[in-house]
């Protein structure tokens, strides 16, 4: 019971940044072949304000590359940066989130929160550039 009076609550996520660029022609029959890259990262902030709760952090950046299986010179790339923010109940000190947060396996489950909604953003946005990101995951 004490690791769930613990936990921190998802209270944001937002999109921090995405580019994306197409200019091969809308062609539904030909072949993609895509790569994703992933960078995510989690930390503990530490409140400046007095009375400011601790927060987990997760950022996670993503690209992707495409090329046309067909033709060579057809590319489209895609890239976004998003930010979660978690806030630990006030009554948690900053030495129990520090040892909360350094086993994988609760960075793991912040991250597990956080990704679906990045990839839910990320496919919707390069499919509004005439991609079709169907297959991209939406876990992880």
């Amino acid at each position: 019971m004490e690791l769930v009076e613990k936990r921190p609550k998802l209270v944001s996520f937002r999109a921090l940044a995405f580019h994306g660029e197409n200019r091969s022609p809308a062609n539904g029959s030909d072949g993609w072949t895509i790569q994703l890259t992933q960078n995510i990262e989690v930390g503990l902030a530490i409140p400046t304000v007095a009375g400011g709760s601790l927060q987990a952090i997760v950022k996670i950046g993503l690209i992707a590359e495409a090329a046309n299986d067909g033709k060579a010179d057809q590319k489209a790339t895609f890239s976004a940066d998003y930010e979660a923010k978690f806030d630990y109940p006030s009554t948690v000190t900053e030495a129990e989130a520090s040892a909360l947060i350094e086993p994988e396996t609760y960075q793991y489950v912040l991250v597990a929160q956080a990704f679906p909604l990045t990839m839910t953003h990320f496919r919707r946005e390069m499919q509004s550039m005439g991609f079709d990101a169907r297959k991209l995951p939406l876990g992880i």
